[in-house]
């Protein structure tokens, strides 16, 4: 059986783009009140980015990882290739050696925090949707309820 194939930072940052078109939300027009199911339909819709977006968080964390563990593995062989030599050449060996390895981990804690960030758009997102629901309804309270004289 093969392993999976690992991802990389550019698919991460690639599925946090599509998540966050999903969770944009246009404001009502001035003037206009978001009815309760309308509210409702766009808090279904970021629960169900929030699920993704938890998958996404974790996956680019294993891709943060893998980098790392990668450029540790590139750095050793470059420091084993490099002896003799004294230590400024060593250290231009070892970054010459590994400019690879270490642009790849950068895109990968890159996509790891954009990834986080998308993941906390979306719990600001619920929140604000939540307070809103509250908002609507307690509206439509008001103006069903009308008040005696």
């Amino acid at each position: 059986m093969n392993a999976p194939t690992p991802h990389t930072a550019a698919e991460v940052e690639g599925w946090v783009a599509k998540m966050r078109k999903e969770i944009a939300i246009e404001p009502p027009a001035p003037g206009e009140v978001r009815t309760p199911d309308e509210i409702a339909n766009q808090l279904e819709l970021v629960e169900s980015v929030a699920n993704k977006a938890l998958w996404i968080v974790k996956e680019a964390d294993k891709v943060r990882a893998d980098a790392a563990e990668v450029l540790l593995r590139a750095r050793s062989k470059a420091q084993v290739a490099a002896e003799g030599k004294n230590a400024a050449e060593r250290a231009a060996a070892v970054d010459l050696a590994t400019e690879q390895e270490r642009a790849e981990e950068a895109a990968a804690q890159i996509a790891y925090r954009y990834a986080k960030g998308l993941a906390d758009l979306v719990d600001s997102r619920k929140s604000s949707l939540q307070t809103q629901s509250k908002l609507v309804l307690a509206t439509y309270q008001l103006a069903s309820n009308p008040r005696r004289a």
